[in-house]
């Protein structure tokens, strides 16, 4: 009987469940190599018990640990809190390959992740101290997709300077921070994140300065007004999507519009 091509077997275990998979380890080298391939390729929803037993594996098998393509804490904080233990972070500096790392929070206690050699593409963080973060941004320089919730440390001024993140093309943060985020890099896809107390119209010049032309932005109704189309037109020429924020009181409303004449409307 023929063996199925190795290209073909991938294809198919990407649809076999996870109890499947470990079947499937069983049968030869090829089905195992390429199973716990699938099985370490994203990691996610696990449980505390669980986080431990999947760190210890990782720190002691690099050939899984090398598998491991994106990893997500961010739904638990005490998640968070076990992969900074010393016997545990040792599993992150194995995961050399890892591209998309998802975590809780970002403080001091990560200061770990300097000594590992992966190269991010995407990152998620939802609570975060700025400076950890922004260490761990120059190791990081291939980002292209961040996404950065709430600052939790004091309010001092932030200099993201020029050569931080040079290939950021997708950010998902707060206003204040998107005017030191956007400049000088290749930003095109752009979500602000909730809506700060506005006294009085912002200045929004800080959009135009992406080395490329926006394309998509999801903002806070409270942003655009009250400019006019004219004027929005200016600092948006590119946009082909707009999703507006309507706030709270009609949260369930949504806007969305394509097309080059999007502020004719």
């Amino acid at each position: 009987m023929p063996s199925i091509p190795v290209d073909i077997l991938l294809l198919i275990l990407d649809h076999v469940d996870k109890a499947d998979l470990l079947t499937i380890c069983l049968l030869n080298k090829i089905c195992c190599s390429c199973s716990q391939g699938v099985l370490y390729r994203d990691i996610k929803n696990f449980t505390v018990r669980k986080g431990k037993q999947l760190c210890r594996t990782l720190t002691r098998s690099t050939h899984l640990a090398r598998r491991v393509r994106s990893f997500d804490t961010s739904y638990n904080d005490r998640l968070d809190q076990l992969c900074q233990r010393p016997k545990m972070s040792k599993s992150f500096q194995n995961m050399i390959f890892l591209r998309s790392l998802s975590v809780c929070s970002f403080t001091d206690a990560f200061s770990f992740l300097s000594r590992c050699t992966f190269k991010l593409v995407s990152l998620f963080c939802f609570r975060y101290n700025f400076e950890p973060l922004h260490q761990f941004f120059f190791n990081q320089p291939s980002l292209t997709n961040v996404q950065l919730g709430t600052r939790v440390d004091d309010d001092s001024c932030i200099e993201f300077g020029a050569t931080l993140l040079p290939n950021l093309t997708r950010v998902s943060t707060r206003f204040p921070l998107l005017a030191q985020i956007i400049p000088n890099r290749p930003v095109n896809e752009v979500n602000c994140i909730g809506c700060e107390d506005i006294e009085e119209s912002v200045d929004l010049i800080f959009f135009t300065r992406s080395t490329t032309p926006l394309k998509k932005i999801i903002i806070n109704y409270a942003y655009l007004y009250p400019k006019s189309g004219q004027l929005l037109a200016s600092i948006f020429p590119s946009l082909t999507h707009l999703y507006i924020d309507a706030g709270q009181f009609v949260s369930d409303i949504q806007v969305i519009v394509r097309g080059p004449d999007l502020f004719r409307i």
